[in-house]
C-alpha cells in the first residue's frame, strides 16, 4: 500500500477512534449523572438556573477573545503601524479553531501565519506575531499554574488528576524552553534535537529520524527569526504578558460561573484552583482540545465537590465557551471569507469582461 494511502488509512482509524471515545466518555458521564440524580435530587427539572450567571460567564468568554485578540491587535499596530482589529480577533478565532481540531494543538500557528501572509503583512511580521503570542502564552500559563499550584494546591485532593497536573505542566513548559534556547545556543539545540530523535528511533519509538529532525530544526530555525525580529520591539514584552495572564485568569473563571448557574454553590477559589489543574492535566493529551480527557477530568473533579449542581450540564456548557465555540466560529468564518473571495473573484472578472467588450468596440468602431 502506497504510504500516501497509508497515512489516510491511519487518519481515518484515528478520526473514529477520537469520535468513539468523546461518545463513549458523553455517555459514561451522563450515565453517572442519571445515576447521582438519583442519591442526591439534583433533577434539571427542580434547580432554578440562575440566568445571571450564565450573562457573566458569556461576558467571561468575551474577556477572553479580547485579551487574546488585544495581543494580535497591539502586536500588528507596533509591526505594521496599522489599527486592524478585524484581522486581531479572526486571527484569534482561526488560531483557536486550528488548536481545536488538529492533533496536541499544533495547527494554531502554522495557519495564522498564512492568513496573516494573506492579509498582505510581510514575511518577518507574519511569523513573529503569532509565535509572539504563542510563547508569551505559553510562558504565562506555566507561570502563573506554578504559582497557583505552589500556593493554593492543598485545596485541590485529587492525586491521579493532580500527579498527570503537575507532569503535564513540567513537559508544557519545555516548548518555550525549548524555543528561547534555540534562538540562543542554536547549533547546541540542534544538537541535542538530533541525538534525542535518534535515541528514539534506536528504541523504535519513531521512524526517519533524520527527516524528522530536519522539520523539527526547521520550525526551530522560524520561532527563533520571529523572536529575533521581536526583540526589537520588547516594550511590548510585559503588555502581552498581562493580557496572557488576563486571558487564563477569565478562561479558569468560567466553570465557577457555569456550575453556579446550573445550581452549584461552591466557591470561585477552589473551582480556580482546580480548572488550573485540569488543564495542566490535559495539556499533554494528544486529542484535539484535549478532547475526552477535558469532559472526564471536568466531571470527576467537580462531581465529587458538595453543592456542586448539575455537573454534567455545566460541563457541557464549559466546553462550548472554552472550546466548541471556536470551532463553530472558525467554521463559519471560513465560510464567510470563501463566499467573499468568491463574490470578489466573479465581480473582478465581470469587470474585466466588460473592459475587454469596451475595449474591442472601441477597435470595430476605428
Amino acid at each position: 500500500m502506497p504510504e500516501t494511502a497509508q497515512k489516510k488509512k491511519r487518519s481515518w482509524i484515528w478520526t473514529l477512534v477520537f469520535i468513539l471515545m468523546n461518545v463513549g466518555i458523553l455517555v459514561w458521564t451522563g450515565l453517572t449523572e442519571l445515576n447521582r440524580k438519583k442519591t442526591s435530587g439534583a433533577h434539571l427539572d427542580d434547580i432554578q438556573i440562575k440566568w445571571p450567571f450564565f450573562i457573566l460567564t458569556v461576558l467571561c468568554f468575551l474577556v477572553t477573545v479580547a485579551a487574546e485578540a488585544g495581543k494580535y491587535f497591539s502586536l500588528i499596530k507596533r509591526l505594521t503601524d496599522k489599527n486592524d482589529l478585524s484581522t486581531a480577533v479572526k486571527v484569534t478565532i482561526y488560531g483557536r479553531y486550528y488548536d481545536n481540531i488538529t492533533p496536541s494543538g499544533a495547527g494554531g500557528q502554522p495557519f495564522q501565519i498564512m492568513y496573516l501572509k494573506r492579509r498582505g503583512l510581510g514575511d518577518g511580521a507574519a511569523l513573529a506575531i503569532p509565535v509572539y503570542a504563542f510563547l508569551l502564552q505559553q510562558i504565562s500559563f506555566f507561570a502563573l499554574s506554578l504559582l497557583i499550584f505552589l500556593l493554593f494546591g492543598h485545596l485541590f485532593t485529587i492525586p491521579a488528576i493532580k500527579i498527570s497536573a503537575y507532569v503535564g505542566l513540567a513537559l508544557y513548559s519545555l516548548v518555550p524552553m525549548l524555543i528561547i534556547l534555540s534562538a540562543v545556543f542554536p547549533k547546541a539545540v540542534g544538537r541535542l534535537v538530533m541525538r534525542i530523535l535518534r535515541g528514539l528511533a534506536a528504541i523504535r519509538l519513531i521512524k526517519q529520524p533524520e527527516e524528522k529532525g530536519e522539520k523539527v530544526l526547521a520550525q526551530l530555525s522560524e520561532y527563533s527569526r520571529a523572536i529575533n525580529f521581536i526583540n526589537r520591539h520588547r516594550s511590548l514584552s510585559f503588555e502581552m504578558f498581562l493580557l496572557s495572564l488576563l486571558y487564563h485568569i477569565s478562561r479558569a473563571s468560567m466553570p465557577f460561573l457555569i456550575l453556579h448557574a446550573f445550581g452549584g454553590r461552591v466557591d470561585w477559589l477552589s473551582v480556580t484552583v482546580a480548572t488550573f489543574f485540569i488543564y495542566a492535566a490535559i495539556s499533554v493529551i494528544p486529542t484535539p482540545g484535549g478532547a475526552g480527557a477535558a469532559e472526564a477530568s471536568f466531571y470527576l473533579v467537580f462531581a465529587g465537590l458538595p453543592n456542586s449542581g448539575l455537573v454534567f450540564w455545566a460541563m457541557l456548557v464549559w466546553r462550548f465557551f472554552s472550546d466548541y465555540i471556536f470551532i463553530i466560529g472558525g467554521i463559519l468564518l471560513t465560510a464567510t471569507e470563501y463566499t467573499q473571495e468568491k463574490l470578489k473573484a466573479r465581480r473582478l472578472a465581470r469587470q474585466e469582461a466588460s473592459r475587454r467588450r469596451r475595449d474591442s468596440s472601441r477597435k470595430d468602431s476605428q
